[in-house]
């Protein structure tokens, strides 16, 4: 007969303490009940009584070793160096040979293979129960199975993950692998090196990405891919969301998982797809998410696209009036999103140079909203989907001077010079409107272009998933219902369109002056589009071709100084004070009290020291966009703790048109000389 391991470190600690040591002591220092340890010193005294070497005796309770010959007994001890695991490691290890053992994980079996009694069994099960409830699984007892996991698969994975690093930091890696590679020969009943191959694997899949997984030393992603066949071929899958589905097996990753996963069939190891987008999460870096449970992960998801909606509001100085659809559809988004950045999954979007220059304004509010809500890491090609997203709710009103969807018409199937210059000449008699003109073959179309023109002109017949609605087929030459229906695309472009309420009110005006018999004329499309070329040209309400200058006419160009000690609050109301001279009947100062009263107010720090107010002043009469300039040369406090020297108070009066200036505003203010420069004034002054 052979000491266990256990046995062997117990009688090692014996020599040491003159005096002996008590059953308790023992008993706390190697996780086991009392009873083990009787057990434990009958069996070293049947040993020595062998080798004729004395005994261990037990009296009150306390253990000595007076009467051990240790001349022979501690060289024979010393011969073996065998790991005797603390409580913690066995009960980690409990719960590995729970998870993926091949035989019934039993109250005896984990008695005989970890040398304890059946009370430290149950003890350790008990307090295994005590860390999986929280995280909803259960440890439970079912008939004929032994002990088994239940619960969401990808919450037991990252246990199992956790288990294993704590066993890495404690030494106890190899008896991990030797674990793996035995229940992996039981199950497939075909003997060979199991972590070797799980290094195969990795290394193709650093030769088919041409990149290195910088994995731990210890080896535990080659582990977790084992974990993985072992739950895998046990029916325990791992269910991705859909959105995370077409992530991962749109990437170069998945293919290379998929390749190998063939490969593995030849050694008894066939995995469901379910199981080849784990490992490919792996591969990827799922080891770095803090989430325990998918729950805890959905609402991550919501309140990202909730704080980002929030932040938009903020730097737009709008409302959204349906924010619980946009926070729906930003949410199916965002979680697409999140598994890139989670994952670290570059994404290609062909939109986001028509974004940039078609919502100039709404991708720099969308790209400052990212970086107020944590996402400042985002590529520019992400802040565009986003942009579209947050813009939706906008797009059929909003005023965004610069867009090119006003200005560019897209000519198909035009065959030769002479009919393109047929076309052109007949649009600009037709709208009087110099486009911007791309020529494209049927054959070389793409739907999602479409969209971004003012007007599409079809000279030849296009299949039906290539019709949009800024599109007209016709001929070379215009026919009266051709020109009908391309007054009717144009006028339905948002930049077009935003003239209409003026244009009319002029129509309705001159009409009150004029013969019945000269309304056809007054009505025409045509007159409507030289009011349009008019105004457009002369736009003050929109943001200019240069860098403005704070003093047109939307931003006020006195500027206001508070006292020495002045609050935030101050600040604001003399502000709003400002901007209501100019609407007498105006209620803004008694509203902006009420907002601050309520802790409502909407402001954004565009700057160290500079802060944008937002003064909502929908309905009131004689209202109009403005911005007023508030000064605090000493500086004053805001409600997040910061200061701030500059204070804007923006004027606003539905939740698009004062944009131009917001715009205009923050990129003056984001030179910290021109903050300098206000500073300066003052103090002249």
């Amino acid at each position: 007969m052979d000491l266990k391991s256990r046995q062997i470190s117990l009688l090692r600690c014996l020599p040491q303490a003159a005096e002996g040591v008590s059953v308790q002591t023992l008993a706390d220092e190697f996780g086991v009940s009392r009873r083990t340890i009787y057990y434990d010193i009958a069996h070293i005294n049947e040993w020595l009584g062998r080798e004729d070497l004395g005994k261990v005796t037990l009296e009150n309770q306390m253990v000595t070793s007076k009467d051990v010959c240790w001349k022979y007994a501690g060289r024979l001890v010393g011969l073996s160096r065998v790991r005797v695991f603390t409580v913690s490691e066995r009960r980690s290890m409990t719960l590995v040979r729970i998870a993926l053992a091949h035989e019934h994980a039993t109250i005896p079996s984990l008695m005989d293979g970890y040398e304890v009694s059946r009370n430290t069994v149950i003890a350790d099960i008990r307090e295994l129960k005590g860390e999986l409830n929280p995280l909803g699984i259960n440890l439970a007892s079912v008939p004929g199975q032994g002990y088994t996991l239940l619960g969401d698969e990808i919450t037991i994975r990252k246990f199992i993950w956790s288990k294993l690093q704590g066993l890495a930091g404690a030494e106890c890696i190899q008896d991990v692998r030797r674990f793996l590679q035995r229940t992996l020969v039981d199950v497939t009943k075909n003997d060979i090196d199991y972590y070797e191959l799980c290094r195969s694997l990795i290394k193709q899949y650093e030769l088919d990405l041409k990149t290195r997984c910088f994995l731990d030393s210890n080896g535990l992603e080659g582990m977790m891919i084992q974990v993985s066949w072992l739950r895998g071929l046990r029916g325990s899958w791992v269910a991705m969301g859909r959105e995370e589905q077409i992530t991962l097996s749109g990437t170069l990753s998945y293919r290379s998982v998929q390749c190998s996963v063939e490969k593995l069939k030849s050694a008894g190891i066939a995995l469901p797809s379910e199981e080849i987008l784990y490992i490919t999460s792996l591969l990827l870096g799922i080891k770095t998410t803090n989430f325990a449970r998918q729950r805890e992960e959905d609402e991550y998801v919501s309140e990202l696209a909730e704080n980002l909606i929030g932040n938009f509001e903020r730097v737009g100085c709008l409302t959204f009036m349906n924010k619980e659809t946009i926070h729906e559809q930003l949410s199916h988004h965002i979680r697409p999103l999140y598994y890139r950045q989670k994952y670290g999954i570059s994404v290609h979007n062909p939109l986001t140079v028509d974004v940039q220059k078609m919502y100039p304004m709404a991708f720099d509010f969308t790209r400052r909203a990212a970086v107020e809500t944590g996402m400042d890491d985002l590529s520019d090609d992400e802040l565009a989907y986003l942009t579209i997203y947050l813009s939706n709710d906008l797009d059929n009103k909003m005023l965004e001077n610069g867009d090119t969807s006003a200005t560019r018409v897209l000519l198909v199937g035009a065959r030769n010079m002479s009919t393109i210059t047929l076309v052109k000449e007949q649009l600009f008699d037709a709208c009087g409107i110099c486009f911007e003109y791309d020529c494209a073959e049927v054959d070389s179309l793409h739907r999602w272009t479409l969209e971004s023109y003012a007007l599409v002109v079809a000279l030849s017949h296009l299949p039906q998933e290539f019709r949009s609605d800024n599109m007209v087929e016709t001929t070379p030459f215009f026919s009266e219902e051709s020109r009908r229906q391309i007054y009717e695309v144009l006028r339905s472009n948002r930049i077009i369109s935003r003239y209409d309420a003026l244009i009319e009110g002029i129509v309705e005006i001159v009409g009150e002056n004029i013969p019945d018999s000269d309304w056809g004329w007054l009505r025409s499309d045509k007159l409507h589009f030289e009011l349009f070329r008019y105004f457009d040209e002369r736009d003050r309400g929109f943001r200019g071709p240069t860098s403005v200058q704070l003093g047109d006419s939307h931003v006020r160009a006195e500027r206001v100084v508070v006292p020495q000690g002045s609050t935030w609050g101050t600040a604001v109301l003399l502000g709003a004070h400002k901007l209501q001279e100019d609407a007498s009947k105006s209620c803004l100062v008694e509203r902006m009290s009420n907002i601050m009263a309520s802790n409502k107010l909407l402001y954004y720090r565009m700057a160290p020291e500079v802060v944008i107010v937002r003064c909502p002043m929908q309905g009131d009469e004689n209202a109009h966009v403005e911005a007023q300039i508030v000064l605090a040369p000493d500086g004053i406090e805001l409600p997040d703790g910061k200061p701030a020297r500059v204070v804007v108070c923006m004027a606003t009066i539905n939740r698009y048109s004062h944009w131009g200036t917001l715009y205009d505003i923050y990129q003056y203010f984001s030179s910290q000389e021109h903050v300098a420069t206000l500073m300066a004034d003052v103090l002249e002054a």
